[in-house]
């Protein structure tokens, strides 16, 4: 059964610049978690991979993640991270499975 919408991204910072970026990523958490239909959101790094933070989003649907995009707090947040980004790499979109009563 289908519970929502995932989305898996990777941000490649500039060298060096990894722990700066995870640190304004999460920023937007606290944020999110004043919008009902963000379902999930993880920043997670590596200490193999010091400059690469992986963002895991589960929404209600593609559209409300969409929308959240225009949030003009999400917007300061992505426009702080981005002159630290050297790459991103999303996932495909996601349908998220599972039993709702579960979930």
């Amino acid at each position: 059964m289908k519970i929502g919408f995932g989305l898996v991204t990777t941000f490649h910072a500039h060298a060096g610049e990894g722990k700066a970026l995870a640190e304004i990523i999460l920023e937007a958490g606290p944020i999110l978690e004043g919008i009902p239909s963000c379902l999930e959101y993880f920043v997670g790094v590596s200490e193999e991979a010091p400059d690469r933070v992986t963002v895991f989003e589960m929404w209600t649907d593609e559209g409300h993640h969409k929308a959240s995009l225009d949030n003009k707090e999400i917007r300061a947040v992505i426009q702080r991270a981005e002159p630290l980004i050297r790459e991103i790499n999303q996932s495909e979109p996601l349908e998220m499975l599972g039993d709702e009563d579960n979930s």
